[in-house]
């Protein structure tokens, strides 16, 4: 998230906050009945209720640390939605603060490169395939999402997840 936001060319505080926010971002899941946080298949609607209150969890854990004001946001903020079907507040396109609608591009691409206990990681082609598509459908900043994308191509060693080498995107 850091190198992305040098290329969109924001301030040392923006960075700071965006490091802070990919160690930070899921901190409220400390507060998530372990059960439900490490339950290996879907999530009844009740469960998945529990787990959407992890932002506000952490925003709260982290909202008395001044220096963190910035990275609060990203807390907060990292699964609203650009077209407002996100939570926990459902923001719609700008009304998420910048920060969160960077970070989130990076932990999506994360999480789809990346083998979870409930998926194995995809290859860098089909990520980009299923990021193109969420921004297409309303989920993520086209803008943002685009430059992430363009920047990815750009650096691929930088964002390439072992096992991805040699892959055309």
């Amino acid at each position: 998230s850091v190198r992305f936001g040098e290329t969109l060319g924001l301030s040392g505080s923006d960075l700071l906050a965006l490091r802070r926010g990919g160690v930070l971002h899921d901190i409220g899941k400390l507060g998530i009945p372990e059960q439900i946080l490490l339950k290996p298949g879907g999530f009844t609607p009740d469960e998945w209720a529990v787990m959407k209150t992890h932002t506000i969890i952490g925003e709260r854990l982290c909202s008395g640390l001044k220096s963190f004001r910035q990275t609060v946001q990203i807390i907060r903020s990292h699964h609203e939605r650009w077209d407002g079907s996100g939570y926990p507040d459902g923001l719609h396109g700008e009304e998420i603060p910048l920060l969160a609608r960077v970070f989130q591009i990076c932990d999506i691409y994360d999480a789809l490169s990346f083998a979870r206990p409930y998926k194995p990681a995809l290859p860098t082609h089909e990520v980009v395939r299923i990021m193109r598509k969420e921004a297409e459908r309303g989920w993520r900043d086209p803008a943002l999402t685009n430059v992430f994308l363009d920047l990815v191509e750009r650096e691929r060693e930088t964002f390439m997840v072992q096992g991805d080498m040699g892959e055309d995107l």
